[in-house]
């Protein structure tokens, strides 16, 4: 009897259709490090799910930047995949520096498979889609830091009709890192300039 329950019980399961779902494949950010704009972007790799790889974020050094400058958190990529009554609605890029309050920038609907990713592969599976438009390229992560050795975390969130779906989350973010070296002050500068003059005077003075 339980052989026979069975063997219905997989007949039924094949006969129904498959299960709706909705998830998360892929996603990319692409950094400004000096406020210039796209031309001076470069992308990196959080979730990569082609055989085309970029540099991975995580754990990246990303240099180092002169206190009060300018870099950019300048696009962002996120891959979704759904199936059956399935909607995927919206796709988010969350980001903080240190370990602060999170910030998101929305990032709009850009294609339906086929597409490529930010990498150069080529997704062709219904249901795929991608998000790249960034509704906000101009917000400093560098704004009000300090001179030292920093932190970048990022994840991406989906927004679909079962909930929202991940690449990297609170507990787990994507994190690079970078220092800010301190700019000397007005002053201090003129002084320095001043001292450089004395001894360019006196090795004149010493020639002659």
């Amino acid at each position: 009897m339980k052989i026979k329950l069975s063997a219905l019980a997989l007949m039924l399961a094949a006969s129904l259709p498959a299960t709706a779902a909705t998830g998360v494949f892929g996603s990319f950010v692409a950094i400004d490090p000096d406020g210039a704009g796209a031309a001076s972007s470069t992308w990196y790799g959080t979730q990569q799910p082609g055989a085309v790889k970029l540099t991975d974020f995580e754990g990246l050094n990303l240099g180092s930047f002169a206190q009060g400058a300018t870099a950019t958190i300048s696009g962002g990529e996120l891959l979704t995949w759904k199936n059956g009554g399935s909607d995927v609605t919206g796709a988010v890029l969350n980001w903080r520096v240190d370990g602060g309050a999170w910030q998101s920038i929305s990032i709009g609907f850009t294609s339906n498979a086929t597409f490529n990713d930010a990498a150069g592969n080529t997704f062709t599976n219904g249901g795929d889609q991608k998000w790249a438009q960034l509704s906000n390229t101009t917000t400093n992560f560098l704004s009000g830091l300090a001179a030292g050795n920093h932190t970048l975390d990022i994840y991406f969130n989906s927004n679909t009709n079962e909930g929202s779906r991940f690449s990297g989350s609170v507990a787990n973010p994507f994190t690079a890192n970078f220092a800010v070296t301190a700019v000397p002050e007005p002053t201090s500068l003129a002084m320095l300039m001043g001292g450089l003059a004395m001894v360019g005077a006196a090795r004149r003075r010493r020639k002659a």
